[in-house]
């Protein structure tokens, strides 16, 4: 199964050169993660958000460009597993989507992680199946800068908050987004951080005097989303799309257990093995006048897509997959592309045209599968 349905054509882009409290003030408006930066037009990375927990700055003047989380590109009809595995591994909330090597969307890890628990492999996952992620604990006493220091040493994206042994809240990356990274003291705060001061260098300023302030002040204390280790995953994650969270606190009675991540679902999603009962062989791709970039992304394709045609066939198959280029003049070339898939009883051909490759053998393979659906409907009845 591929991420086609999840790829989103909405979403935001910044410059290398904007300034840090522009990038969160847009995250914020947007209710958005993060967005892709480019350089010069030039697709350069992420923003590392967590590493701007890690230095004192200012955010009206330090450039995104210094904190950079480079990423890889995925592309539009890759295969869920793997692309689970890979955004697991890029540590990122979502990845940027090529088609023909241009970005036309991106991948939110929310979006992969509904898509990745529907899957035959995965639907009958409980919570208990993922493993949880290490309920950190804050004293509500506790300053802000040490939330801050946990969250990235540990890199994670909550922490939980106790006050007197009881859960108290939960404090995210978000709620330091909007109340420590960019905010700055007024009125209200103003006395509190006069006496916090004292003689003391080390709280100059308004950052560090900020970071002073106790951990209660800017955690979530209302409406705490939790579940159970025997929940379904598939419902704790539409749990988790429709209060748009990257993790759910999971309780033991009333102990908490730790967090179920995104970034745990994809791995366990990731690791799943699916075995290959399938050989294909390619005819004609080195003579076809395809460059290494389209004969890798036809190899890349066929392999997609006969994983999908795995959950149609029962046992071993192969693919014959045959292509050919027209000159109609220097320019301008069309290809035909041939399928030939054999397994016990079912022989099956198929054959497209198109101008793009890439085209010709999709819409092949999908010629074969509507074909295989007739023949398995034919034989059903013919059983009945």
């Amino acid at each position: 199964m591929e991420i086609t349905p999840a790829i989103k054509s909405d979403f935001l882009t910044f410059d290398s050169e904007q300034v840090v409290s522009e990038f969160i003030g847009q995250l914020l408006k947007y209710e958005e993660r993060q967005g892709l930066v480019f350089k010069k037009d030039k697709y350069i990375g992420v923003v590392e958000r967590k590493g701007l927990l890690r230095s004192r700055f200012d955010s009206s003047a330090a450039k995104i460009g210094n904190y950079i989380h480079k990423t890889p590109l995925v592309n539009e009809h890759a295969d869920i597993i793997k692309t689970a595995y890979t955004m697991y591994l890029s540590d990122a909330d979502f990845l940027p989507v090529e088609s023909d090597k241009k970005i036309i969307g991106i991948l939110r890890s929310l979006d992969l992680a509904a898509l990745s628990v529907v899957l035959p492999e995965t639907k009958s996952f409980k919570v208990s199946d993922v493993k949880l992620e290490k309920a950190e604990r804050l004293n509500r006493n506790d300053p802000i800068a040490t939330a801050a220091e946990v969250m990235y040493k540990k890199k994670i994206e909550q922490v939980a908050v106790f006050d007197a042994g009881k859960l108290y809240g939960i404090l995210s990356f978000r709620d330091l987004l909007k109340k420590y990274l960019i905010r700055t003291p007024r009125k209200e705060f103003s006395a509190k951080f006069d006496k916090m001061k004292g003689s003391s260098r080390g709280a100059e300023g308004e950052k560090p005097n900020l970071a002073l302030l106790p951990v209660g002040s800017f955690s979530t204390t209302d409406n705490l989303t939790t579940i159970t280790g025997s929940d379904r995953l598939r419902d704790a994650v539409a749990l988790m799309k429709k209060e748009n969270l990257s993790s759910l606190i999971v309780l033991d009675g009333k102990e908490v257990s730790g967090f179920l991540t995104l970034k745990n679902i994809l791995r366990t999603v990731g690791s799943l093995k699916i075995p290959q009962n399938f050989n294909i062989r390619f005819i004609g791709l080195n003579d076809s006048g395809l460059d290494a970039y389209q004969k890798s992304n036809i190899q890349k394709i066929s392999s997609n897509e006969a994983f999908k045609l795995q959950r149609e066939i029962e046992g071993e198959f192969s693919l014959a997959v045959h292509i050919k280029g027209y000159s109609k003049s220097q320019r301008e070339r069309k290809y035909s592309v041939t399928l030939r898939l054999e397994f016990p009883g079912h022989p099956v051909t198929a054959a497209q045209y198109d101008w793009r490759v890439e085209t010709a053998l999709r819409k092949t393979f999908d010629n074969a599968k509507n074909e295989l659906t007739k023949r398995f409907r034919t034989d059903r009845r013919k059983t009945v």
